[in-house]
C-alpha cells in the first residue's frame, strides 16, 4: 500500500495569505499603527519588484536610481526616520541579488569589475573603515558615514555588472530626464508660487534661510539637498543632455536632449549657486579637447574669453539679480563670503597639519557640531574637497581624487583612443565632460556626497569605464543587422 503524496493548492496559499495581510491591516488600523499598514499594503509591490531584480538585475539599477533621486524629497515630506538605513539595505540587496542571479544564470561579467573605480573604491573601504582606529575618531559620527565607506566599491561594482550595453545607457538617460524636467518643474514652483509649508520651516529650523533667503536674490533648491547641490545637477544635465543631443541620431531624441538641456541652464540660473557655473564651464573645455577638433577647440576658446570677460571685466545686465550673483564667481577677491572661505582654510591648514589621517569620518563641518565642540565642527567647509580633507585628512583627499581622476582620465583615453562608434563616443563624452565639471564644481559646493549626486557620478563613471565593452557589443549588433 502507497503513502498517499499531499500537496497544498495554490488558491490555498493565496487565500490564507490574503485573510492573514487583511487581518494584519484591521488590527494595524484598529491600533493606529500605521507605519505597519503601510509596510503591509506596499509588500506586494516590494515582492514584485524583488522577483524581477533577480530576473533581471537592471530593473533593480532603474529603481535604486529612482529611489536616490528622489530620496530627500520623500525623507523631507514623510519625515522618515531611519530612511538612510532603508537605502543602504536597498543597495546591498541589490548586490545579493546580482550574486544571486550570477549563479544561476551565470551571465553576468565579471571581467568588467577589474578597474579603476572598483580596486581603488575597496582601497578606499579600507582606509576609511580604518578611521575608526584614528585616535580622535568618534564611534557614532563613523557608524553615521557609513555610506561614505561602502558607496564607491558597491555602487561601482553594481554599475560596471549592469550597464553593460548601449540600450541600457539609454534607459537610464530617459529616467535621468524625466527626473530632471520634475526637479526644474519643482524649482519653478517654488519661484511663482513659493516655498510650501514643510519647506519654509526646514529653511528656518536648519536656518538655511541665512543662504537661501537673500536680500537680493531668493535661491531656489527644487526638492534637492540645497540650491548648491540642486544647481550642480542641472549643471550636469546642461552638459550631458546638451553634448548628447549633437551626436544622437534620431532627430526626435536630439529635440528632446536640446530641451532638456535648455530647461537644466534654465533652473541652474534660479538655483543663484556661483560654483554650479563651473559645471557646464568644466565640462565644455574638457570637451573642447575631447572633440580633437581645431576648429570647436578656437570656437571654444573664443567663447570662453568672451564669457570670461563679460562676467569679470563689464556690468552688462547688472540689473538681472542672478547675473550680477553669478558675476560675483568671477570677482572672488570682492566676494566677502569667498574671503571667509580662505582664512577658514588657513586655520584648517594649520590645525590639520600635525593629524595627516584627519579628525575622523563623521566629524567634518557644522552639522557635526552635535558631536562636540572642535575646530572641524565649528568651520563650515563648503566644500567637498575640505569636508575630506577635514575628515580623512591629506592622505584620504588625495587618495579619494587618485580614485575619481585616474577613472576619469581612462574613461577619456577610451573616448579618445577606442571608442569607434560615433553616437556611442558622443555620449560618453558627454558623461565624461558632466563628471569632470561637477568635479570642478565641488572645490566650492560640497554636493558630491549628497543625494542624488554620489550615486548618479559612480554610475556613470561605470558606464565609461565600460566604454569599450558596449562599443564592441554595439558593433557586432550593427554588424548582424547588415547581414
Amino acid at each position: 500500500m502507497g503513502i498517499k503524496e499531499h500537496s497544498i493548492s495554490p488558491f490555498v496559499v493565496t487565500s490564507s495569505v490574503f485573510i492573514i495581510g487583511l487581518a494584519v491591516i484591521t488590527c494595524s488600523l484598529l491600533s493606529g499603527a500605521w507605519y505597519i499598514f503601510v509596510i503591509v499594503c506596499l509588500f506586494p509591490l516590494f515582492l514584485i519588484m524583488a522577483v524581477q531584480t533577480l530576473k533581471a538585475p537592471f530593473v533593480g539599477v532603474c529603481l535604486l536610481f529612482t529611489f536616490n533621486y528622489f530620496f530627500i524629497p520623500w525623507y523631507r515630506y514623510t519625515q522618515g526616520s531611519g530612511l538612510s538605513v532603508w537605502y543602504d539595505v536597498a543597495t546591498v540587496l541589490l548586490l545579493v541579488a546580482l550574486l544571486i542571479h550570477s549563479y544561476y544564470q551565470g551571465k553576468l561579467p565579471w571581467k568588467y569589475a577589474r578597474n579603476i573605480l572598483t580596486i581603488g573604491g575597496c582601497v578606499w573601504g579600507i582606509y576609511t573603515a580604518a578611521e575608526i582606529l584614528n585616535p580622535t575618531a568618534l564611534t557614532e559620527a563613523w557608524i553615521y558615514s557609513r555610506g561614505t565607506i561602502y558607496s564607491t566599491l558597491v555602487m561601482s561594482l553594481i554599475g560596471v555588472l549592469t550597464m553593460t550595453s548601449y540600450k541600457r545607457l539609454r534607459v537610464i538617460m530617459l529616467l535621468l530626464s524625466i527626473f530632471t524636467l520634475t526637479a526644474v518643474a519643482k524649482a519653478v514652483y517654488q519661484k511663482y508660487a513659493g516655498f510650501d509649508e514643510i519647506e519654509t520651516t526646514m529653511l528656518i529650523e536648519t536656518e538655511m534661510y541665512r543662504t537661501h533667503l537673500l536680500s537680493d536674490v531668493t535661491r531656489y533648491f527644487s526638492f534637492f539637498t540645497d540650491a548648491g547641490n540642486f544647481g550642480s545637477n542641472m549643471g550636469f544635465a546642461t552638459i550631458l543632455f546638451g553634448i548628447s543631443a549633437i551626436f544622437v541620431k534620431e532627430r526626435s531624441i536630439r529635440i528632446y536632449y536640446t530641451i532638456i538641456a535648455m530647461c537644466a541652464i534654465y533652473a541652474l540660473f534660479i538655483s543663484g549657486t556661483r560654483g554650479a557655473l563651473f559645471v557646464p564651464i568644466g565640462g565644455i573645455i574638457l570637451f573642447t579637447f575631447l572633440s580633437k577638433n581645431i576648429k570647436l577647440m578656437g570656437a571654444t576658446i573664443f567663447f570662453g574669453l568672451f564669457f570670461y570677460v563679460f562676467f569679470a571685466h563689464t556690468y552688462i545686465g547688472e540689473g538681472n539679480t542672478s547675473i550680477r550673483r553669478m558675476r560675483t564667481a568671477f570677482r572672488p577677491t570682492e566676494d566677502a563670503s569667498y574671503m571667509v572661505r580662505k582664512e577658514n582654510q588657513k586655520r584648517l591648514g594649520e590645525y590639520l597639519k600635525g593629524r595627516p589621517f584627519g579628525e575622523g569620518l563623521g566629524l567634518g563641518g557644522v552639522e557635526a557640531m552635535k558631536y562636540g565642540n572642535r575646530l572641524t565642527t565649528l568651520i563650515p567647509h563648503d566644500s567637498f574637497y575640505v569636508k575630506l580633507w577635514m575628515e580623512t585628512g591629506i592622505v584620504g583627499l588625495m587618495l579619494y581624487l587618485a580614485i575619481y581622476v585616474s577613472a576619469l582620465l581612462r574613461g577619456c583615453y577610451l573616448i579618445m583612443f577606442r571608442i569607434k562608434n560615433d553616437e556611442l563616443r558622443g555620449m560618453l563624452t558627454a558623461i565624461a565632460c558632466g563628471i569632470f565639471g561637477m568635479m570642478v564644481s565641488a572645490y566650492g559646493n560640497a554636493f558630491f556626497g549628497q543625494f542624488p549626486t554620489g550615486f548618479i557620478i559612480i554610475l556613470f563613471l561605470s558606464v565609461l569605464l565600460n566604454g569599450e565593452h558596449i562599443n564592441q557589443l554595439l558593433t557586432k549588433q550593427i554588424e548582424h543587422k547588415k547581414k
